[in-house]
């Protein structure tokens, strides 16, 4: 009881009045914890988790082979025979009309084929660095195509061929209608010509733009100079032989616009169409 008291005795400071008693801590020091600041990296992905993804550009090993056969076809074709180019350049330029049967042998037409077929498979690897390009620049960003090199050339090829197909069957239904069967058959022979000679060149500058990116833009400006030089010939070609009246200027710049301009954009469009959709 003594000690209770002791207890209960209030406290006085020098004023005399009383000191309040300390409470006790109801928090023990011990069990405080200061914040501490910093930062944690964690490794965002897990390799074990997700498959290694495969590069897109291995697949291109596919469109070095089959250019490389195709070079390699026209090469055995050629055989050092400098009279095969003599006779694709006679059809790019001459509108004479040939009635001898020994000046188109089987050869010198397979040889043009294949120099077509080449021009294709350029074309189509040119015309997916165009697509990518085009649609990479696009300031809305609205519109994209996956970097799917081996998948969109092949899209790019497809669309070139049906462009070269509705191109040739053109000319054949010109031909007959404002010419005879010969002047026809001359004109898409020019126009063969003048492909198959684009091809030489195109080729190299198709394999420097999937070999070597940035160089696309200025060998894709070589590549179009080349593409409308071959058309300027076959269009003269064309003007000398269906020249014929005044009027024939209307018709022919109605032609220009209906049958080498239009072409070109529908397929560009067709190009963006099915790559988008497919890739």
């Amino acid at each position: 009881m003594k000690t209770d008291s002791l207890q209960q005795t209030p406290l006085f400071n020098s004023a005399g009045l009383p000191v309040p008693p300390a409470l006790p801590d109801s928090i023990p020091t011990d069990s405080i914890v200061e914040p501490v600041y910093g930062m944690v990296i964690e490794s965002p992905v897990i390799r074990d988790e997700k498959p290694a993804q495969e590069n897109p550009y291995d697949a291109l090993s596919w469109v070095w082979l089959f250019l490389a056969a195709l070079f390699c076809a026209v090469a055995l074709k050629f055989k050092n025979n400098a009279h095969y180019i003599r006779a694709v350049v006679s059809d790019l330029t001459v509108v004479r009309v040939r009635h001898n049967a020994f000046d188109d042998t089987v050869r010198e037409t397979s040889f043009l084929v294949l120099l077509n077929v080449l021009w294709i498979v350029s074309c189509g690897v040119l015309l997916w660095k165009v697509v990518m390009i085009t649609t990479g620049n696009n300031p809305f960003g609205s519109f994209g195509i996956p970097d799917r090199p081996a998948e969109g050339i092949g899209i790019c090829t497809l669309m070139v061929g049906i462009y070269d197909l509705v191109m040739f069957s053109a000319y054949w239904i010109i031909g007959f209608v404002f010419s005879d069967r010969d002047h026809a058959r001359m004109w898409v022979k020019g126009a063969g010509a003048s492909q198959g000679l684009e091809a030489m060149l195109l080729l190299p500058i198709a394999a420097l733009t999937i070999s070597y990116a940035p160089w696309s833009e200025i060998l894709l400006e070589i590549a179009a100079g080349l593409f409308i030089l071959g058309k300027i010939i076959f269009i003269y070609k064309g003007f000398r032989i269906f020249f014929t009246q005044i009027s024939s200027w209307m018709l022919f710049l109605y032609y220009l616009c209906s049958v080498e301009i239009v072409p070109l954009i529908l397929t560009y469009l067709a190009t963006l169409q099915l790559c988008s959709v497919w890739l």
